[in-house]
């Protein structure tokens, strides 16, 4: 249709569209066609509104030709690793105590690991493989800050419409809680992205975060003050993790710019 859309264009074009999905279907099967609209609308922008499917370079853009190994221990460290930390300072302070899972643990973990790195797939090839690089124009930061808002966006007619994620707790501490932290994971997950030039370490590093906060949270710890833990300290976006997940992404913000710096010199 429109051979010819600039990266800005088709940019907005991803961006209305896959908002427009979201506010449209979050209460529709469990939210799972919001849950897959980054890559359906991928799949349209390439395939029906530009074409670009049609050519190599269309996907080439996506950074799926590469596996990015190098970053896969790094993608891990800075989500896993953050949740397993968070959720041991919630132990430390008292909040929660360590425990046996529960007798279907295991079946429960193996779901996880085959649906979770599909959905994390599913947003990521969206927003880091199709929208960041289309948005290199506005600058490498406020492209990160921009696909952050965007990533509220999205989620939020899932928290306000339904109550099947983030419904627990005061609604403003939570909203201002999420918001901060998906912030904090689009400069990160952006970061791992410019870093190897493959969109697998973001998969990864996405996947990772969900699976270790889902399995810690619900099958290592065991607190009777759940919405303080999970919502506020140390679950999907509470405090603890976003703290851990700002100081990373600042880390490897700040070690790229030391390494460009001595490259210029």
């Amino acid at each position: 249709m429109f051979e010819q859309l600039s990266d800005r264009a088709g940019a907005v074009v991803f961006v209305v569209l896959v908002l427009a999905i979201s506010l449209g279907t979050a209460t529709i099967a469990g939210g799972l066609i919001l849950a897959v609209s980054p890559l359906l609308v991928v799949l349209v922008m390439l395939l029906v509104v530009t074409r670009e499917g049609y050519g190599r370079e269309g996907w080439r853009r996506l950074g799926m030709g590469r596996l990015g190994l190098r970053d896969w221990p790094l993608a891990i460290a800075t989500t896993a690793g953050v949740c397993a930390v968070a959720t041991a300072a919630v132990v430390a302070l008292g909040f929660a105590r360590f425990s046996a899972p529960p007798s279907d643990w295991v079946q429960n973990v193996v779901a996880l690991c085959i649906t979770g790195p599909i959905l994390a797939f599913a947003e990521e090839i969206g927003w880091r493989g199709y929208l960041q690089p289309r948005l290199a124009f506005l600058g490498e930061w406020t492209a990160m800050l921009v696909i952050g808002l965007v990533w509220i966006c999205w989620h939020l007619p899932y928290v306000l419409l339904t109550p099947g994620y983030h419904s627990d707790g005061n609604r403003a501490v939570v909203l201002g809680l999420f918001s901060c932290s998906v912030i904090a994971f689009s400069f990160l997950f952006g970061q791992l992205r410019t870093r190897s030039g493959s969109l697998w370490p973001v998969v990864l590093a996405h996947f990772a975060h969900n699976a270790a906060f889902a399995v810690l949270t619900e099958y290592a710890i065991s607190t009777e003050r759940p919405v303080a833990v999970r919502e506020y300290l140390s679950g999907d976006t509470g405090l603890f993790v976003f703290i851990g997940t700002a100081a990373c992404a600042f880390a490897i913000g700040f070690s790229r710019s030391a390494r460009q710096a001595q490259v210029a010199v």
